[in-house]
This record gives C-alpha cells, sequence and structure tokens, in this order.
C-alpha cells in the first residue's frame, strides 16, 4: 500500500480559509460543497458523515481508492473516554463558522453514490444546512491521562498492528454538527414522494425523515461527524515504539490523512 500516496490525496485543493470564504461568496451560480470547506481548514472529509469517529479513535488506513479507514480501538477502550468526556475546541474560527453555517450543496461524488441504482435514483438534488457546528478536539495530555485506562484488548490490538508493519493514526480532532437536508426529486412540485424512497434516503444519509411535500424531502441527523484531524504520534503514545519515530525511523508527517482525502467507508477490521 502507498501510504505517501494517501498522505497526498487531496492536496492540491488547500487554499486557505480566507481566499475560501472570499470565492464563497463571489461563487453565485454555486454553492460551496462542504468537502471544500473542510479540505480548505486541514480536515479530511466523511462521505457520509457518521456518528463514530470521535476523537481517540485508533485507525488503520485499509484502502485508499475509495479511502477506507479500519477501526482498531474506540475512544471507550483507547482512552476511556466517551462522548461527554471529549472536549469541546473553543478553537474553531469566525470564518470558519460562517462557512459553515449556510445552505451548502452535497458533494457530487456521495450524491451519485446515494442514486446509483434502485429507488434513490430519482433524487436531483440534496442541499444541506448545519447547525450547532462544534469541533470535539484532545490535547496531547488528554491522550496522556487517559493512556491508563486503556483495556488490555485494546492494547494487544494496537500491538498485533504495528508488529505487523501497519502504521496506526489516531483522530485528535473531530468536526461535528447536526444537519437538515432537503433533498428534491426529479418529479418536482407536482409530485410526492414514496415511503420507500423516504426509508432509503433516511438510510443512505443516516437521518430521519421530518417532513415530505410537492417533490421534496427534508430530513434530520444529529451530532455527525464530517471531518477529522489525525495524528500518528499521538497513536504511537503508550506503546514499545518511540513516540517520535517507527521501526524504519522517524515519521516524515504527523498526520497519516490528508486534507481534500474523503473516507467513504468507515467500520471495523475484517
Amino acid at each position: 500500500m502507498n501510504w505517501k500516496l494517501i498522505a497526498g490525496l487531496g492536496g492540491l485543493a488547500v487554499l486557505g480559509v480566507g481566499g475560501y470564504v472570499a470565492l464563497g461568496l463571489m461563487d453565485g451560480a454555486r454553492p460551496a460543497t462542504i468537502g471544500e470547506i473542510l479540505a480548505e481548514n486541514g480536515y479530511t472529509e466523511f462521505r457520509p458523515p457518521t456518528q463514530s469517529a470521535l476523537p481517540g479513535t485508533l485507525v488503520l488506513v485499509t484502502g485508499t481508492e475509495p479511502v477506507a479507514l479500519g477501526v482498531v480501538c474506540r475512544p471507550e477502550q483507547a482512552l476511556g473516554l466517551g462522548l461527554a468526556e471529549i472536549p469541546v475546541s473553543a478553537s474553531i474560527s469566525t470564518e470558519l463558522s460562517s462557512a459553515l453555517n449556510r445552505t451548502l450543496a452535497l458533494d457530487a461524488g456521495l450524491l451519485d453514490r446515494i442514486r446509483a441504482g434502485g429507488r434513490l435514483e430519482e433524487i436531483s438534488e440534496i442541499r444541506i444546512t448545519l447547525g450547532n457546528v462544534r469541533i470535539l478536539e484532545l490535547s496531547d495530555d488528554d491522550v496522556i491521562r487517559g493512556l491508563p485506562r486503556r483495556d488490555a484488548a485494546c492494547a494487544e490490538a494496537v500491538a498485533l498492528r504495528l508488529s505487523a508493519g501497519q502504521p496506526l493514526t489516531m483522530i485528535k480532532a473531530a468536526l461535528m454538527a447536526d444537519v437538515t437536508y432537503t433533498a428534491t426529486t426529479r418529479s418536482g412540485a407536482d409530485g410526492s414522494v414514496a415511503m420507500d424512497v423516504q426509508r432509503d434516503l433516511a438510510a443512505a444519509l443516516k437521518s430521519e425523515v421530518t417532513g415530505s411535500a410537492g417533490g421534496t424531502v427534508t430530513l434530520r441527523g444529529q451530532d455527525l461527524v464530517w471531518g477529522i484531524r489525525d495524528d500518528q504520534v499521538l497513536a504511537l503514545l503508550g506503546t514499545v515504539l518511540s513516540a517520535t519515530g517507527t521501526e524504519s525511523g522517524a515519521m516524515e508527517d504527523q498526520p497519516l490523512l490528508a486534507p481534500g482525502a474523503a473516507v467513504a467507508e468507515f467500520g471495523p477490521l475484517d
């Protein structure tokens, strides 16, 4: 597996927050996508968002086309942390908050995946509106304090993966938000949306239907992780390897994942 390729995915998309916000305000023809905003602010996007990628999660990259992550340990097992114990960072910038707290377009790639085959082919557009945007983030000392709470099975799993030469990384920060989706069907205002289409759409977007009228379905999701930042150094804390290097030498970069990459698959290792 080409780890340098993973680290380089989407690197050309990084333009800077200020430049993006100016572009977003000037471009009236196309609403921004959340993936563009996340990439320009240093986050790896989850496509679709998930409730499970919390800071403190230890993961491996198990695929590159598309990017897939396999969970080695959840934060409860890795650091003894539940959602309520993970700090909410006060570092979210005004620019990022403003860029996210408006109507955005669902990424075309995710929309194509949702429409691929089955009943959801009739969905023509999905817009998203985020709310309650916050960043959950662990500091280095949060991780160090949590290490004594790592359970034995997690420690064994980490040792197994490292002994196999598989680079671990830890999710350090997660951008979390609630969302309202507005999905429009090709039938438009004169049509109605079948119940099975509504059900399939809710499952695809990890949300619940809150209304349907005139060819439009509204859905709501809560506490969804839209993007993450990772740190390989934190993943090695508490292991037999140095926290500043691996068996083959010092790390070139702390993150394994790059801004602009999109995680399409996330779940337990097979």
